[in-house]
């Protein structure tokens, strides 16, 4: 077999990456998921309530039906209120319950210690060149940044 190139060997390694942080991560944190705790914070980081499911599902880059099952069964652990929409009778607002202010508080420290090893030996400079990078490849994969937006600011005028 040929020798894998760095475009390869960066690609199995973020696939890698990703699985052993979902691992890792499922392990150290008993009451969740790691892909429902970044669900939870997606949530809780939108204009709320928010839309709809599919609005989350956008933010997270899953498919509607995917996100669905996961904040159903956020909201049947009492972590997620889904309603009817009053304006679009298909779709389901999403908002965060005090239940899940209340696991952001226990669990805040917890997920900034497993962050702080994460990156322990990273610099600052090697942080943000990577976070370009893999925003670079996520625009060329969907044309989706993997940077927050911006927060709206008010108007003064």
């Amino acid at each position: 077999m040929a020798r894998i190139d760095d475009r390869q060997a960066t690609f199995a390694g973020v696939l890698l990456l990703a699985n052993r942080m979902q691992t890792t991560y499922d392990a150290a944190i008993e009451e969740v998921t790691l892909k429902q705790w970044l669900a939870l914070v997606v949530v809780a980081s939108l204009p709320r309530p928010v839309p709809s499911t599919a609005e989350v599902a956008r933010a997270l880059g899953t498919t509607h039906q995917n996100m669905r099952k996961l904040l159903a069964a956020l909201a049947d652990r009492g972590l997620l209120e889904i309603t009817p929409s009053p304006t679009d009778r298909r779709a389901r607002r999403v908002d965060i319950t005090p239940a899940a202010h209340a696991l952001f508080d226990r669990l805040g420290p917890t997920g900034d210690r497993l962050l702080d090893d994460l990156f322990a030996d990273v610099a600052p400079d090697d942080l943000s060149t990577c976070l370009r990078v893999l925003d670079t490849m996520s625009l060329a994969l969907t044309g989706d940044s993997l940077r927050p937006p911006e927060p709206e600011t008010e108007r003064t005028d």
